[in-house]
């Protein structure tokens, strides 16, 4: 075969794969998630509350975009107290200072009653809930885990999710 076919046939199996490069999609994971909120218990601690959440509404900040703390920057955080009420979330400004315990997902899933329960009524004070949500990266539903942490002394925990 003509070095010229070999070419051909080079690009043209090279662009039949291309997609696949183009569509992967780097995730955090569960460390990843752990880990910034830690980061984020830490800033409140370090901080205190309102300069914590001035922080932590910034869509801007590295704990809502690619940074040291959130490297894959597909992470955020948000906050509940126990009634339900969202004085944080990192991505969407429309969703702060309101009650969002109706909150649904596609499948009738109560994701942040089932938070505020895990945060509030579970003896740790923290963990993981399951639920499916859009994805503003691939822009579609995709299975979450939603993890939520009790901030010691406060009525209040901080959250953040993966997609799965």
């Amino acid at each position: 075969m003509p070095r010229r076919a070999h070419v051909f046939i080079s690009f043209f199996l090279l662009a039949l794969s291309w997609p696949s490069f183009t569509l992967a999609v780097e995730r955090s994971d569960a460390k990843d998630a752990l880990f910034l909120i830690s980061k984020a218990q830490a800033y409140i601690k370090a901080n205190g509350l309102e300069k914590a959440f001035i922080e932590f509404n910034r869509l801007d900040s590295p704990f809502n975009t690619k940074s040291d703390i959130n490297p894959k920057g597909d992470l955020y955080v948000y906050t509940l107290d126990s009634k339900g009420y969202q004085s944080v979330h990192g991505k969407n400004p429309k969703i702060r200072g309101k009650v969002m315990l109706e909150m649904r997902d596609i499948d009738g899933v109560f994701l942040i009653e089932n938070m505020v329960k895990i945060c509030f009524e579970s003896k740790e004070g923290r963990g993981w809930t399951r639920y499916r949500w859009p994805n503003p990266v691939t822009k579609e539903v995709e299975p979450k885990q939603g993890y939520v942490e009790k901030v010691p002394g406060l009525d209040l925990c901080i959250g953040t999710g993966i997609y799965r």
